[in-house]
């Protein structure tokens, strides 16, 4: 499976000519820097410095290279050297006039990238966690304040449902960003994380620039560089993956494609599905990117087809239902940037999106159609050494159209919805350990009557070169989830105002992450039937609070060799929407939940270990069959997954991964009959996984000039 390619290829670089490379950092006034972290660029060569500002390591490339260095507080620096480097460097780290650079604000942000201060996981850190299957979304999972149902597979934060959610890939949003499933079996992540070098995960109090979205922004970014040449080829358990690289001259195409059916697997290892037509999928990705002298191009494109049929279980039906589906996904965008000059900037790009699914249901029919389009121009502006600002325009087009056809009954239903936003926002310098963030987002649709407009801002204050203290604030506006927008489409905007605090602090391979928070929902949907249906009364009375808080301690300096993080979150919310009767806490949300992530490198066997344990409170359901609503609550559960990953060589890798080891059998809720039996009671069946286990082995191997180089790379 493509997702996999980048498993977890832990880099051992076995290669002749080593050099030893070794200096001193020094700051103001030429006293030593303690724990600066030196390496060479686009390697993994470096060391870390000790209390005297004294580095040295050992490094196997040659010629012209640059030398970073890094610490909170200061500048990176950087500096053109030639290898191999005979005399001791010495590399002087000087104190800043620009203050943003000092502090970052955490309210409300969790980094996953390739580089920078202040980020609580890599690239690498998502696809070699156990559990993940290489899925961006499991991995995020494991993060605080982020939640993934077990039903489903979609991404939930801070007492959220998942369309308060949303994807951009280079700033352009992604209306579809998971893959097609029946009813109660959990979807993925389209994209691979091979081609993205990070990730930004905001649980909370995001940037103007963002919106729509009363939750979170999930932010995947790919390397503004040319790749090298590379081929890349996988064969796994359950289908096969191709990747490939070209460049010449200032350009580089990359394109990775997957095939997987579980037709052989489901053989073997047989799941709680009755297969008419086990689960196929075709997909590929494909990045162009073209390095102009003061710009950038990168033309991204997606595609994924998927194909299913299957009996499933429904209560209303005395034997399972036969269900087909067939989906078409497309995705494509073209993201520009340019240096202006005098410190301007400009970022533009375009996206679009094109989904076709048709579902048949017994005897219904159910095909939908959605076009999706996203413009969007940014310019950004350093006016001075403690200013410096974006402000930008983007235009939303959506076109969702559905049909419902069962025997002679035919209905039509969707929306169309335009949106044009204005957006601008100032970070600026107050003291020298203190940076503010001012933000103003106003939005007008063909849909809603009114504009909105939301302000946001924050604050970020440095303790020391260690510890940070930050809040932030925001007004936050969407429409609502296409289930309910494509039967009412007059509906107003739902509204959600956040009031975040945070703690962060990180020394020398420990890093704690404090944050608590409080929500305010209003103008929720309301509907006076079971479920969302064609002839339902709409409204917008609902409303709902969430609080909590959210722990995250990373340790990866104290045993060698080994690397664990501790995610902790409490969720208390409470909503009045949908056809609640009463305020309760929604069916979707745990209230606790705790991940533990170990990874261990045998160096002897070449080898890492993951284990991820994880448990999680019971959720509310609701009973029909009791007088008081949503009293039902489920057990907790607790699921422990592992991943074995062997460097058979430096560019050969074979893993081994097996989810719920321990064969734990949740249940993530109840579905009851529409009408009561005989007797007056509603009869129910459990909602289980329909596997109990997922087992995948997989064969990894990189082509490439240097043979040195894995699927590591290409994170």
């Amino acid at each position: 499976m493509k997702l996999l390619l980048t498993l977890l290829c832990l880099s051992i670089t076995v290669v002749s000519a080593q050099s030893i490379l070794k200096g001193k950092v020094l700051g103001k006034n030429g006293k030593p820097i303690y724990l600066a972290n030196v390496y060479i660029e686009g390697t993994y060569d470096g060391g870390t410095t000790d209390s005297l500002g004294n580095f040295i390591f050992e490094t196997s490339e040659q010629g012209a290279k640059i030398i970073k260095a890094s610490v909170v507080g200061l500048p990176t620096y950087s500096k053109p050297i030639q290898l191999p480097q005979k005399e001791l460097l010495i590399i002087h780290m000087q104190e800043s006039e620009n203050r943003l650079q000092e502090v970052t604000i955490q309210a409300g942000v969790l980094q996953a990238n390739s580089s920078g201060k202040n980020t609580v996981m890599s690239p690498l850190d998502i696809v070699t966690t156990a559990g993940s299957m290489g899925n961006i979304i499991s991995a995020l999972a494991t993060l605080p304040g982020a939640q993934v149902a077990g039903e489903n597979g979609r991404l939930m934060v801070h007492g959220g449902d998942a369309s308060e959610t949303q994807t951009y890939i280079n700033g352009i949003r992604v209306a579809q960003p998971y893959t097609a499933t029946p009813n109660e079996v959990p979807v993925r992540g389209r994209f691979s994380p091979m081609l993205f070098k990070g990730v930004n995960f905001s649980t909370g109090g995001y940037s103007a620039e963002f919106g729509n979205a009363l939750s979170s922004i999930l932010a995947l970014n790919t390397e503004n560089k040319i790749e090298q040449p590379k081929t890349e080829l996988s064969l796994s358990s359950v289908g096969l993956g191709l990747g490939h690289t070209v460049q010449w001259g200032k350009n580089s195409l990359t394109f990775n494609s997957s095939y997987t059916n579980l037709k052989p697997y489901s053989k073997i290892i047989t799941p709680d599905i009755k297969w008419t037509k086990p689960y196929e999928n075709a997909s590929g990705e494909m990045i162009y990117r073209h390095q102009f002298k003061e710009g950038f191009l990168n033309i991204y494109g997606a595609y994924n087809f998927e194909d299913m049929g299957l009996y499933q279980a429904d209560i209303n039906y005395e034997q399972p239902v036969l269900l087909k589906k067939k989906s078409n996904n497309s995705y494509a965008n073209i993201t520009y940037s340019q240096n202006l000059g005098n410190r301007w900037t400009f970022n533009s790009g375009i996206g679009l999106g094109y989904l076709t699914d048709k579902l048949h249901y017994d005897d219904i029919f159910l095909p939908n159609e959605e076009k999706s389009l996203h413009i969007k121009g940014v310019l950004s502006k350093i006016w001075n050494n403690k200013i410096k600002s974006i402000g930008g325009i983007e235009y939303f087009d959506n076109n969702y159209q559905e049909e419902y056809q069962r025997q002679n009954l035919e209905y039509n239903y969707g929306y169309h919805s335009k949106m044009t936003s204005l957006f601008t926002e100032t970070t600026f310098g107050i003291l020298p350990h203190l940076i503010g963030k001012i933000g103003l987002r106003e939005t007008s649709s063909n849909l809603q009557e009114r504009n909105t407009l939301e302000p946001r801002a924050s604050l970020g204050y440095a303790l020391n070169k260690y510890t940070q203290l930050s809040m932030a604030y925001g007004s936050f506006h969407q429409q609502a989830a296409t289930p309910v927008l494509k039967y009412a489409p007059q509906l107003d905007w739902l509204e959600a105002n956040h009031y975040i605090a945070n703690y962060f602090y990180e020394r020398a391979g420990h890093l704690l992450r404090l944050e608590a928070y409080h929500k305010e929902y209003s103008n929720l949907v309301k509907y006076n039937s079971m479920t969302p249906r064609y002839d339902s009364q709409y409204d917008n009375t609902g409303n709902g609070k969430v609080k909590g808080f959210d722990l995250f301690y990373k340790n990866t300096s104290s045993i060698k060799n080994l690397q664990y993080w501790i995610s902790y979150s409490y969720t208390d919310s409470k909503r009045n929407e949908a056809n609640y009767p009463a305020t309760v806490m929604p069916p979707y949300v745990y209230k606790h939940s705790i991940y533990l992530v170990g990874k261990y490198w045998f160096a002897n066997l070449r080898s890492q270990l993951s284990l991820t344990n994880s448990f999680v409170s019971g959720r509310n359901y609701n009973d029909p069959n009791q007088t008081v609503f949503m009293n039902g609550r489920t057990k907790g559960y607790n699921n422990l997954s592992m991943s074995w990953s062997f460097l058979y060589s430096q560019q050969k890798i074979i893993h081994f991964s097996v989810s719920n080891v321990l064969g734990a059998a949740p249940i993530y809720g109840y579905q009851y009959t529409d009408q009561p039996n005989s007797q007056g009671i509603y009869d129910r069946r459990p909602i289980v996984p329909t596997a109990k286990r997922f087992v995948f082995l997989g064969y990894f191997w990189t082509i490439s000039k240097n043979e040195k180089e894995n699927q590591l790379d290409n994170l």
